[in-house]
């Protein structure tokens, strides 16, 4: 779901274009020539569709950012990642950001971006469309957590009644009923597993806000993260067990005094988030599975 590789297509003299990606390589984006997620240009609209000729299911999130830098528009896929990169883009260049689908022009989250922003995949795709003219004709979605804490957002509410919700989230989507299948959205929580490195006098704090600035930076809301991987150099070590408590984490110990992507590979987690330094020269990298 989540989208971290990005190709900047611009003229080699473009400086808005640098910009734009040394501030997301140093957030911890793959800035990539081929394979990628996300294909931002510093171009006219008209010459970009031009270029992208053709779009498909396969095209990938499509951004556009005016010559001057005014405006970043996302042009392809804006409820799939494209509306909270172009949000970034924004903010680093201080522009204006133009969203133009409809559950936007309506002041709300789409069902793919509520799921973004609360680190949930959604088991039932096929019913998106569905739910998503509820949504815009009603303006709300009740939501149904069964012990998991979610981030609510414009267009959504939670509800105590499971028989009442449009989405149902539960750690367990096996044993669901499919008549209850076939009318909402299941959505289940992908883990969250960070990965970090840390000096000895570094604050606790500086270590808690490196986690939570490492989510902001792909737009995860999300208050729990399933694992946190550090050295074992770090083990009994006061402040990083009180982080796991902090974010209900259970913490992995490896033999790398850096720990990032290797041991991301290594409990199967997708990499999204490549190793930046954080607050006080913490050391992120970020993985889902």
């Amino acid at each position: 779901m989540y989208v971290s590789r990005i190709k900047i297509i611009a003229e080699s003299s473009n400086e808005l274009a640098k910009r734009v990606r040394n501030s997301l390589d140093e957030l911890g984006y793959f800035i990539v020539d081929s394979k990628e997620e996300v294909q931002v240009y510093f171009y006219p609209i008209e010459e970009i569709i031009y270029r992208v000729k053709k779009f498909s299911t396969k095209t990938p999130v499509i951004i556009g950012v005016t010559d001057d830098g005014s405006y970043v528009i996302p042009l392809f896929k804006e409820k799939c990642g494209g509306s909270f990169i172009a949000g970034i883009i924004a903010d680093l260049l201080g522009s204006q950001l133009v969203l133009t689908s409809r559950t936007s022009q309506q002041g709300v989250y789409s069902i793919q971006e509520f799921a973004w922003v609360n680190g949930l995949e959604i088991i039932n795709r096929e019913k998106i469309d569905e739910l998503e003219k509820k949504l815009l004709n009603s303006g709300k979605l009740k939501v149904y957590s069964n012990n998991i804490d979610i981030h609510t957002v414009e267009g959504y509410e939670l509800t105590r009644k499971e028989e009442d919700a449009d989405i149902i989230i539960k750690t367990d989507t096996e044993e669901e009923d499919k008549e209850i299948d076939d009318k909402r959205i299941i959505m289940k929580p992908l883990s969250l597993v960070i990965a970090l490195s840390y000096s000895k006098d570094t604050p606790k704090e500086a270590i808690y806000y490196s986690i939570i600035s490492t989510l902001k930076s792909i737009n995860i809301l999300r208050s729990t993260v399933n694992f946190i991987i550090t050295s074992e150099s770090k083990n009994g070590d006061k402040k990083i067990q009180d982080i796991a408590k902090s974010f209900n984490s259970t913490v992995i110990y490896v033999k790398e005094k850096q720990p990032c992507e290797p041991s991301l590979d290594f409990v199967n987690a997708r990499v999204i988030l490549k190793k930046t330094k954080r607050a006080y020269g913490v050391l992120t990298c970020l993985g889902v599975k």
